[in-house]
């Protein structure tokens, strides 16, 4: 089968080529919708760099798999599977990404791994009511795929990861039979979610270089160097362990400083909010999920007039104050049981941000109260993910943490002072404290 070759000119990887069926994906709207998801949703209020978006990030990923799966020797085929997995593990983002994601799953909508697998599929289509005639002959993703002799089946459980194999979420089934189907498509899995992947990778180096933010530069092609198999895990020669503290340590102080910065949570909450008290005025969850960017806005200008300030605020950057914030510290366990209540529970949140907005004199919506983690922060999930196998200068394996405090410290490290926050408008901070702090804490 012929076939083309893209030369990609890219900001972190330099110059590199995507053909066969990459370069095919590569027509799809499903991959071309990603170019109007920016990667940090928000962060660019913050970090005026951070225009970045899923494509390009999407593109990087599937580079860094090639690279890590030439370093553990996978064959040509297992390559393009990782590498196709790699490209196609963010198409089921929707607008603004992260941001909005929850409030359109808990109003009806999927999650963006739902919708992932959905596109490989061929179960979703990411296309509106009335694009589809802008499209002459179209290939969807898993004809392509099937015409390349890749299995959808098999891209979607990778990206669903080893994790899921024994739910019944995951429908890959491809090597069953064979004698290599444990340890290789574990392998093969861990590359693209794993405790260390080629989607971290990527962003990290592409967030610390649009932010701004120099903790996330990682020596990634040395630890990429010093990757081997390990019974379908993946290991680490002692040699790359420097690397691989690097990107630990990375990972953490890019979450801190930027991912989970005060102010990006600031301009997400705001956002979201805009879209969680517009529901009766905006389209069904469905349909905003395969918008982007820019035509949420549109639709926020024409919900009402909280949805059209918040909009209009996020426009000149005129955005909510953070007037009260608390450690995990400074807690008791009953703060701690309604917090995460108000996490767990957007109606009940709702009720204590209007009684704290009446009771300051402000209308509803102009109080958010903000638990970015309904674990309280006390760790990133990925975070504790540090349990990864060292083989020695002796031959032996052991564990990350048998060779240095880094693990454990990285462990219980905090990715962030403040676990909870509550945002008002510039002006009224003080009221809003005073009334936050009886109704929540007395």
């Amino acid at each position: 089968m012929g076939s083309t070759v893209k030369t990609i000119n890219d900001a972190i990887h330099g110059h590199f080529r995507i053909d066969g069926v990459r370069e095919e994906l590569l027509k799809t709207p499903e991959m071309n919708k990603l170019s109007h998801i920016k990667q940090l949703g928000l962060a660019h209020l913050v970090f005026p760099g951070a225009h970045h978006t899923r494509f390009e990030h999407s593109l990087g990923v599937s580079h860094v798999a090639g690279m890590m799966s030439d370093s553990l020797g996978l064959n040509a085929d297992e390559t393009d599977a990782v590498s196709v997995a790699a490209l196609l593990h963010d198409v089921g983002h929707g607008p603004y990404s992260h941001t909005l994601e929850h409030i359109l799953h808990e109003r009806g909508g999927m999650d963006h791994m739902s919708i992932t697998e959905g596109i490989i599929l061929g179960d979703y289509d990411v296309l509106r009511e009335g694009e589809a005639s802008s499209f002459q002959d179209r290939k969807t993703v898993p004809e392509i795929l099937e015409r390349h002799g890749i299995d959808p089946k098999e891209v979607a459980s990778l990206i669903r990861g080893p994790d899921a194999r024994g739910s019944e979420r995951n429908l890959l089934s491809w090597s069953e039979g064979s004698s290599n189907f444990v340890e290789d498509d574990k392998t093969m899995a861990h590359l693209v979610h794993g405790p260390i992947d080629c989607d971290q990778i990527d962003y990290l180096l592409r967030d610390s270089h649009f932010t701004g933010v120099k903790h996330g530069v990682i020596d990634h092609r040395r630890l990429i160097m010093c990757l081997e198999r390990h019974g379908g895990d993946i290991s680490v020669e002692e040699g790359g362990l420097p690397a691989l503290e690097g990107m630990l340590v990375a990972r953490g102080l890019m979450y801190s400083a930027v991912y989970f910065h005060r102010v990006t949570r600031v301009t997400e909450v705001m956002l979201s909010r805009a879209v969680e008290r517009s529901e009766e005025s905006i389209p069904d969850s469905l349909d905003l999920q395969r918008r982007v960017d820019a035509e949420i806005w549109h639709v926020l200008h024409e919900a009402g007039d909280f949805a059209r300030d918040m909009i209009r605020r996020l426009k000149y950057r005129q955005l909510l104050k953070v007037c009260l914030s608390r450690r995990r510290q400074e807690l008791s366990e009953q703060d701690i049981n309604l917090l995460t209540d108000l996490a767990s529970d957007s109606d009940k949140r709702r009720d204590f941000e209007d009684q704290i907005a009446r009771r300051a004199g402000l209308d509803a919506g102009y109080v958010a109260i903000d638990v970015p983690n309904i674990k309280l922060l006390l760790a990133e999930p990925r975070m504790s993910q540090v349990d990864i196998r060292i083989i020695g200068d002796d031959g032996r394996t052991r564990w990350l943490r048998e060779h240095t405090p880094i693990a454990e410290a990285l462990r219980n490290r905090q990715v962030s002072q403040a676990v909870f926050y509550v945002m008002t408008l510039p002006g009224f901070e003080d009221k809003v404290r005073k009334v936050s702090e009886d109704l929540l804490f007395t």
